[in-house]
């Protein structure tokens, strides 16, 4: 098998980037980095000597690729430290879906960090089992389950009433739950599912709960979304409930989440004069639970190429890294959509002032509030 001067070079580079990367406060890294350095290797050296019939121009594709994904790794690590030094000791998080997935990792990193966690979850048994994998792996003491089911108004009403009669400030609210359904389904309510459910619910619950927010010197509002808002065309505001051209669900997913960054917009511009943040952060590409609700045939094409999914989708640890990060990096303004723990700018017909207000004002009646709400930081 011959070697290039740029094999070598590369590879040392890689596994130098492994070995003296600053890892010691990010688990995940070592996973991240090693990963991406062994698909680097087994491009740069196996594909390239055992197979020299391949050409030049892919060679030196997978050289790039695999190079720029191994670099991005390093600078994540970099930028890692960032959040991970934050001290939340004194800090109330609550995070919706924390059972499971991209909720319990962003609920493990908060309590990491000394932050007394709330579990806002459906199922009590799963919540608990949840604890104690973060307690074992944090060794925080401050972690609180209370019952919470997104879809359901009266539940989301009955979470805030609780809350607010603790009298408690809410520093961080993070409203994680959702759903992607290729089947037409309703809540309780009778709302579409994906609108109940990814909008509506946690629309409401941040409403009812500003009051705690707004007393906290830093309160954080971060609603997870998802790139796949750029796909959406427009919010059916004829048909919001979906009862036409469902299809496969995937187009209502698509608006649904453009819906959050469009809450996430005008809940920023009416309380851009206060200490509330507001953001939308995008995860990534994640494994979790919420792929067994794809199509039947993609879960099984899933399935068949499920050695791949760790090479080509993050892990539930990272991808809570932005989520993480918007609700704990101190200089960090409000109102953006949030990628890979950075401001990425949308394009102009995504960051609509209008549609955000009239969107906000057609949601309030469906949630039961007024359209001028505004409550104030009060303990009453």
């Amino acid at each position: 098998m011959m070697l290039t001067v740029t094999d070598v070079g590369a590879t040392y580079v890689l596994v130098l980037l492994l070995f003296r990367a600053p890892m010691s406060d990010i688990p995940w890294t070592h996973t991240y980095v090693l990963r991406y350095s062994l698909v680097a290797i087994a491009s740069l050296l196996l594909i390239h000597g055992a197979f020299g019939t391949i050409s030049d121009e892919y060679y030196y594709g997978l050289e790039l690729f695999t190079v720029f994904n191994t670099i991005s790794a390093y600078i994540m690590i970099l930028q890692g430290k960032a959040y991970l030094d934050e001290d939340l000791t004194e800090k109330v998080a609550i995070v919706t879906g924390a059972n499971a997935g991209i909720g319990l990792e962003i609920a493990r990193q908060l309590a990491q960090m000394g932050a007394h966690v709330i579990f806002a979850c459906r199922s009590k048994e799963r919540a608990e089992d949840a604890m104690k994998q973060v307690a074992a792996t944090t060794s925080s003491s401050k972690l609180e389950f209370m019952a919470l089911d997104v879809g359901s108004l009266a539940s989301v009403r009955a979470f805030a009433d609780d809350f607010l009669k603790s009298k408690r400030t809410l520093d961080i609210l993070v409203n994680n739950a959702g759903v992607n359904h290729y089947r037409r389904q309703e809540t309780v309510d009778g709302f579409e599912a994906m609108l109940g459910i990814n909008f509506l619910g946690p629309f409401l619950l941040t409403n009812l709960l500003l009051p705690a927010l707004l007393r906290a010197d830093d309160g954080r509002v971060v609603n997870v979304g998802s790139c796949v808002m750029k796909w959406a065309t427009k919010i059916p505001f004829e048909d919001l409930n979906t009862k036409q051209n469902y299809g496969t669900g995937q187009a209502v997913y698509n608006w649904t989440k453009w819906a959050n960054y469009l809450f996430t917009q005008e809940l920023h511009r009416r309380y851009a004069n206060t200490a509330l943040t507001v953001n939308c952060a995008h995860p990534g590409l994640v494994i979790s639970n919420m792929q067994k609700n794809m199509l039947p045939f993609l879960n099984t094409l899933a399935h068949w190429f499920n050695w791949l999914r760790p090479f080509l989708q993050q892990t539930g640890e990272q991808g809570a890294y932005t989520p993480v990060f918007a609700a704990t990096c101190r200089h960090l303004t409000g109102g953006h959509y949030l990628a890979r723990s950075e401001i990425e700018e949308l394009p102009a017909r995504f960051v609509d002032a209008d549609l955000a207000k009239r969107l906000w004002d057609v949601a309030c009646p469906l949630v039961g509030l007024p359209r001028d709400y505004f409550p104030t930081p009060t303990l009453d």
